[in-house]
């Protein structure tokens, strides 16, 4: 099999000579039309797009991506990794914000997670990949941000678009929806409708080794899980939005955001206890069920000024989010053997309620057509309330576990103000910025009765420069300081069951990541592209494992250690080998090191590690298309444990019909059944090893048609 990965690699991201010269290449941006004989070749925009400050990832122009979720677009996106509970990673490192339309999203990372898994791709236009951001941009995110942009559309009259598409892994998959809009004069009314469903059928092994402290390397006892899970996910999204310019310098618009959703996770398994390591002392039937409703919605008015023709611009902006989540679970256990251990069934209820309110100022301000003033102001208010209710069984009756039980409200603001200086001549860019952000959070158990109340504020810098020769080839570097907040679920204590044997716990004294980040590189053309990149972020957030040492229940929690360091080197090629065929590769090398102290063990993690990504695209007669993605990861670290390396080959094709108003696609994902997630690594008193049999294979024939 590796054989046979590393071919398929060196097919798709054999770098060609380039055979064009600078301006044919220019000209391929452009859709256009080559007569040969009979044969007619179309030129479009490659998948993937390289800018100095930015990667774009086309997804409309995209087959692989049709009928697909975001969050699986995302995972074929250079440089983004998407682990087994869908949080996002980088260029190799944890920490990224998501933005949707330039806006920063509040939720926690499973929320946003099951906010992208219920969003259809049909609705995106481009995803941005922003590594090292400006002063402009909100300082959340350590790694950088990632910002999906949605499609509009600015043609006069009546004009959308409907989709349809099915697929199957092991279970199937369907998603239907339209887009609609009317602009007249100054008039302009727009709305989309989405609805999913997505069958997914998981099977997961878990094996645990625990140790005495006196004698780390004899195992006391070991436990064996396997689960297999059916997880279906049904959505349904609208938005709907209006736009009136009152002046030729003054506009105003208004939109309504809802996402619907419900989520189900039925898991049925065995766990079993060895202990000594040699002799079956347990064996326990487990049947988990977790079901998720949410109900997310968000208002947004938005206005903009231009106070002269060639001069001051204000942008104002003002959301308000109230997103309603509540998940009930059920553990239920059965012992197979007469000297398995008793665990009582236990079931919980946890809703909560999260209301966000934004408010955005923002002027731009060309003194020359040279220099230009960013500056602005930006407010962010939030409140989370979350009463958990878990019961266990006794005898017949079930009694309320004081231990679980606990009301959590969580309370942050944050007010940032920042000014951007911008020079612009033929040849130079640069770019300065400074954003101050004060943060205000409280958090009260009111269970317990224990309050944690904490401020600070943080100055960001930012810097760029760019040279550009009359010949096409760039320089560039940036720094920028960042920051990653933990988030309302990562300091809620409170216990997240997944099974009678693991549980999730947050972690209220957790504090934020401060990262300084800096790159150079070298462009050509918006072709080639090599980086060097450095980061070091202190009291850095890992995931660890501990146990409960009676009960033999792993935690999984999250813990600030020390520091990291995060460095690497990335090369990027868009390239032309034929008339029809577009090649985007990305090569990114790269080293994680963790460094710290964790309970009284000092801690030094760290892994060289690589990834492969290449992107082929094929323009043939007859309005056929073809794109073939190649990804390949090899072993990396997360935190303090392992990620074994995995491959992905997605292939599909297209074929416009309905003179041209229509399209049909097919597609497959994961062809080799490669895209496997197994996570392993020693923890002190414990060795784990996770594996997860993902249901990556994915066979998705759409129909898409322009109104």
């Amino acid at each position: 099999m590796k054989n046979r990965i590393y071919f398929l690699l060196l097919s798709c991201c054999s770098l060609p000579v380039f055979a064009q010269t600078e301006a044919q290449l220019d000209s391929m941006y452009n859709a256009m039309s080559t007569d040969l004989g009979e044969v007619v070749i179309r030129v479009n925009r490659p998948v993937f797009q390289q800018k100095a400050d930015k990667m774009v990832f086309s997804v409309e122009h995209s087959v692989l991506s049709e009928g697909s979720t975001v969050l699986e677009v995302l995972g074929r996106a250079p440089g983004v990794v998407v682990s087994q509970d869908g949080e996002l990673s980088l260029r190799g490192k944890q920490g990224v914000s998501v933005m949707i339309n330039g806006k920063l999203s509040s939720l926690s990372s499973k929320e946003l997670a099951n906010l992208l898994r219920s969003t259809n791709s049909a609705v995106v236009k481009n995803i941005e990949i922003i590594a090292n951001p400006s002063a402009k941009y909100d300082a959340a995110g350590q790694a950088g941000i990632i910002n999906i942009v949605l499609k509009t559309s600015l043609l006069d009259g009546i004009n959308g678009s409907v989709f349809a598409s099915g697929g199957r892994g092991r279970k199937n998959r369907m998603n239907t929806g339209f887009t609609l809009n009317y602009a007249h004069q100054a008039w302009r009314v727009y709305g989309d409708y989405t609805h999913t469903f997505r069958g997914e059928e998981e099977r997961k092994t878990f094996d645990q080794d625990f140790f005495d402290a006196a004698s780390p390397t004899t195992p006391l006892r070991h436990t064996h899980q396997q689960y297999k899970t059916s997880e279906p996910l049904t959505s349904n999204n609208f938005k709907l939005g209006t736009d009136y310019q009152l002046t030729p310098k003054t506009s105003i618009g208004l939109v309504v955001d809802a996402k619907i959703g419900r989520y189900e996770n039925k898991s049925a398994g065995i766990s079993q206890i060895y202990a000594p390591i040699s002799s079956l002392y347990s064996s326990i039937g487990t049947d988990n069920y977790n079901l998720e409703h949410w109900y997310d919605y968000t208002y947004s008015l938005h206005g903009t000024h231009a106070f002269s023709e060639q001069g001051t611009v204000m942008d104002v902006d003002v959301e308000y989010e109230r997103s309603k989540f509540n998940s009930k679970q059920r553990q239920l256990q059965t012992p197979l053997i007469s000297t398995a251990e008793r665990y009582a069934n236990r079931k919980g209820e946890i809703p909560s309620t999260l209301r966000v309110f934004n408010g955005k100022l923002d002027f731009t301000i060309p003194f020359t057509e040279q220099h230009t003033i960013e500056t602005g102001w930006k407010s962010t208010v939030k409140s989370n309330n979350n009463p958990s209710v878990y019961h266990v069984e006794e005898g017949d009756h079930w009694i309320v576990d004081p231990e679980t039980t606990n009301q959590y409200e969580y309370k942050e603001q944050i007010h940032a103000a920042y000014i951007n200086y911008k020079l612009a001549t033929a040849h130079w860019q640069i770019q300065m910025g400074l954003r101050n952000e004060y943060t205000e959070r409280d958090i009260h158990q009111k269970t317990t009765g224990e309050q944690h109340q904490t401020d600070y504020n943080n100055l960001f810098p930012s810097a760029s420069i760019k040279y550009e020769t009359d010949q096409g080839h760039s320089y560039y570097a940036s720094y920028s300081k960042r920051i990653n907040r933990p988030s309302h679920f990562d300091l809620n204590p409170f216990r997240f069951y997944n099974d009678p044997f693991n549980y999730w716990q947050g972690n209220v004294r957790l504090k934020p990541e401060l990262t300084h980040a800096t790159e150079v590189g070298y462009m050509w053309s918006n072709y080639l592209i090599a980086t060097l990149y450095f980061s070091r972020t202190q009291d850095v957030m890992t995931q660890v494992y501990t146990y409960e040492q009676n009960q033999t229940i792993l935690v999984k929690t999250l813990e600030n250690l020390s520091k990291s360091y995060h460095y690497g080197a990335t090369l990027t090629a868009t390239l032309n080998p034929t008339d029809f065929w577009t090649m985007s590769s990305m090569f990114n090398l790269f080293n994680n090191q963790y460094k710290g102290t964790y309970q009284e063990t000092s801690i030094d993690s760290k892994q060289v590690a690589f990834t492969l990504n290449a992107q082929n695209s094929f323009t043939l007669p007859k309005g056929i298309k073809a794109e073939v993605n190649a990804q390949y990861f090899s072993k990396s670290n997360i935190g303090l444990y392992k990620r074994e390396g995995y491959f992905d080959l997605s292939i599909g094709a297209s074929k416009t019909i309905l003179q041209e108003k229509g399209s049909v696609k097919l597609a497959l994902s994961d062809v080799l059944k490669t895209n496997h997630f197994t996570l392993m690594g020693t923890n002190f008193d414990s060795r784990i090893k996770q594996e997860y049999d993902l249901d990556s294979r994915i066979v998705t024939l759409s129909f898409h048609y322009k109104l």
